[in-house]
């Protein structure tokens, strides 16, 4: 395999982890936001993730090990959880399908529970607007 074989592969497996981590960061924040992590909306984050081919490269322990990071950074302080949150989802903005694919994701984790607590959705429109999206798209604004 040559150097920029080898080169290419590492962007996509870099490129990768920036979505998955981007994933779990924005769906946790949603989680958290209502002030706690109901376990349907934990279940529901680690079988989508599981479920999730553009994240199939990842073990279920490492998706497991990525949501309890990130759920004990937004549960010691939900203000510096939400910084690092917001960074991680920033890295893929430029990417539009990749974008809508953590939005999509953290959608359907607020959903999770039957309805969207307002705390929630004002999470949803940070995010949303952090990676360019149009909310109405989504049927929220």
């Amino acid at each position: 395999m040559g150097f920029f074989s080898k080169l290419g592969k590492s962007a996509k497996s870099i490129a990768k982890q920036n979505v998955f981590e981007a994933i779990v960061a924005a769906s946790v924040l949603v989680a958290a936001a209502d002030g706690e992590i109901e376990k349907k909306e934990s279940e529901k984050l680690e079988r989508m993730l599981s479920n999730n081919d553009s994240l199939s490269s990842f073990k279920k322990t490492e998706i497991q090990r990525q949501v309890a990071r990130y759920t004990g950074v937004v549960e010691t302080d939900f203000r510096m959880g939400r910084l690092k949150m917001m960074k991680e989802i920033e890295d893929i903005a430029e990417n539009a399908t990749d974008a809508e694919e953590v939005f999509v994701t953290a959608l359907s984790i607020a959903e999770s529970d039957g309805e969207i607590e307002p705390k929630e959705l004002e999470v949803l429109a940070e995010i949303g607007r952090r990676l360019g999206l149009n909310l109405k798209d989504y049927g929220i604004a």
